[in-house]
């Protein structure tokens, strides 16, 4: 899973540095690219922090990994999202809590009035329906919002270095895991990664695509904390996949869960207007 976590103690203290558990690799700073694109910040059923990336498919809607959501059949204590495109907590060690950090509107936070994984998630690989939704409190209108890909889109992909080959992943995780590209800003990146395959051991029935994450290949893929993260079309706003694990840490190859299958659509649909 490509969630990254947070101590209590760290969050007052070191103003919410990171603990790896998986921002774009080999990517750059997205600005205002993707302002749809938010990062999720989460208290989850046991009491710690944790963060990921989602985006925006109305005014109150977003889609995550369903793994931003519940965990051991618990769901989120609470959650809050921001759109900024780098993240900061100026005042964080004068709040009386985290919490009430996050819920002063003055800190710029939205928060979800509920989160709902896949009914069928269950968070064992490949076969996970590793898809949620998160519902606002209050709607946010960047004037572009994600859209999903027809069915079946990513079968009509040609292989390799093909022309209509090319992605872009974006999100708000760790730039680099290990050395010599180890970096941890909390900002939105995006970087441009391929299709490498559909039907591999890793991939499932028809549930998640393999995406190259080296930057020998391509310029992105994903880390801890960009879990939930779109996976886009080349330059549109079409979302084929969201991020959802890897095996390597931050490096190789990772599995996204498709968006372009009737049980994730099927699924979103029921939360859109």
């Amino acid at each position: 899973m490509h969630k990254s976590w947070f101590s209590l103690s760290l969050l007052v203290l070191a103003g919410l540095s990171s603990v790896p558990m998986q921002a774009v690799t080999f990517g750059q700073p997205d600005g205002a690219r993707h302002p749809w694109v938010g990062t999720m910040l989460f208290q989850a059923g046991d009491g710690f922090y944790y963060s990921c990336s989602a985006t925006l498919l109305a005014p109150t809607v977003m889609v995550t990994a369903a793994h931003c959501t519940i965990e051991n059949g618990v769901k989120n204590v609470a959650t809050w999202v921001k759109f900024d495109p780098v993240i900061s907590f100026p005042g964080l060690d004068k709040a009386k809590s985290v919490a009430a950090y996050l819920d002063n509107p003055k800190n710029g936070w939205i928060g979800v009035t509920e989160v709902i994984p896949h009914p069928q998630y269950h968070g064992s690989y490949p076969n996970t329906y590793d898809v949620g939704i998160v519902i606002l409190k209050s709607a946010v209108d960047p004037g572009v919002f994600g859209a999903l890909p027809p069915l079946g889109f990513l079968q009509t992909i040609g292989g390799g270095n093909s022309g209509n080959n090319l992605f872009n992943v974006v999100g708000y995780g760790m730039q680099g895991y290990i050395k010599p590209f180890h970096s941890d800003t909390w900002e939105r990146y995006f970087g441009q990664i391929r299709l490498v395959e559909l039907k591999s051991t890793f991939d499932g029935d028809a549930a998640s695509a393999k995406f190259t994450n080296n930057p020998g290949k391509t310029s992105g893929g994903s880390c801890y904390g960009d879990s939930g993260g779109p996976v886009f079309y080349s330059t549109t706003n079409m979302i084929v996949a969201v991020v959802s694990w890897g095996i390597t840490p931050c490096i190789g190859v990772d599995y996204n869960f498709r968006i372009d299958t009737p049980a994730a659509q099927d699924f979103i649909r029921k939360y859109l207007p």
